[in-house]
């Protein structure tokens, strides 16, 4: 049905070895059957496919839908799973989803600008605080999601069980280590997380702005910021100053400490890094997030 980009396949082989490719002959089955189960029409694949299978279409029933496919591992299942905890005000109403085949059927949001289009830097902090304290949830004993220290520690030891491939991090791997047992030792609420809400995964709708894409984790409120702060460190220089602004800001209207926001970024990015070493990324890429990392060494000492 879709002739699939060969840098998209090439990532979903790379990500998941035989599991991608056996899911890469199965997805134009599972797309047929919804496309005959909801007479969809017009279904276009979205530009710069990440990792879900996701295109437009459009419904006699629902209008314009969304259809996204999601890929192996834990994750697709958890942003379906997260999908039934939001209230449809700020997230994309379900018309549908499938466990076994890791299918929804999404409201398609318009007019679906995302937030980077905002200029105004204090206007997009304001949103998206205000949008994830609507869309927090605070845990209780939920089986279907995994925890932000489970995929820390995971990658942690991967760092340390292949040394040679990490040696020159190793030093900044066991701050990450320090800071997290730290934040753990507060004793901190745990709430259940979208754990993707940057700007791109943040759309303008008629009269509000919803978010898309849940990744569904439980961990701190405080390491529910890290992304979005990462996706704005990346439209500025990398200099303290501007860091240091865009926490000042979130710490401002999200009501966290400002060095609690630090550590947590800190941890966050190095989790990033272990993950795009391992997983082959761009060198320019993971080196971006090591010089993040050591800006905010400089002012976490």
């Amino acid at each position: 049905m879709f002739d699939l980009p060969e840098n998209y396949k090439i990532k979903i082989i790379n990500r998941y070895g035989e599991t991608g490719k056996e899911w890469l002959e199965n997805v134009d089955a599972i797309l047929g059957k919804y496309q005959k189960q909801f007479c969809l029409e017009d279904i276009q694949l979205i530009e710069n496919l990440s990792m879900n299978l996701v295109a437009f279409a459009k419904c006699d029933l629902y209008g314009d839908v969304i259809i996204k496919i999601g890929t192996p591992g834990p994750t697709a299942l958890s942003e379906i799973n997260i999908m039934k905890y939001y209230s449809s005000q700020y997230v994309p109403k379900t018309y549908y989803s499938s466990i076994t085949d890791r299918v929804q059927v999404l409201e398609r949001i318009f007019p679906g600008y995302c937030l980077k289009n905002l200029e105004n830097r204090e206007e997009r902090v304001k949103v998206f605080c205000d949008l994830s304290n609507h869309l927090l949830i605070l845990a209780n004993g939920e089986q279907n999601f995994q925890t932000f220290e489970e995929n820390f520690k995971s990658k942690i030891n991967y760092a340390y069980e292949n040394k040679a491939t990490y040696s020159d991090l190793l030093s900044m791997i066991d701050t990450a280590t320090n800071l997290y047992q730290k934040i753990k030792d507060l004793h901190l609420p745990k709430y259940i997380l979208h754990n993707d809400l940057h700007h791109k995964n943040i759309l303008k709708a008629k009269t509000s702005w919803k978010a898309i894409d849940p990744h569904g984790i439980i961990g701190e409120k405080v390491f529910e910021a890290c992304n979005f702060i990462r996706s704005e460190i990346e439209n500025v220089s990398l200099e303290k100053n501007n860091i240091n602004k865009i926490v000042s800001l979130i710490s401002q209207y999200y009501k966290e400490d400002k060095q609690l926001i630090l550590e947590a970024l800190y941890i966050y990015i190095i989790e990033k890094i272990i993950f795009y070493t391992k997983n082959k990324a761009d060198v320019k890429r993971i080196s971006y997030n090591v010089n993040i990392c050591k800006e905010l060494l400089k002012m976490l000492k």
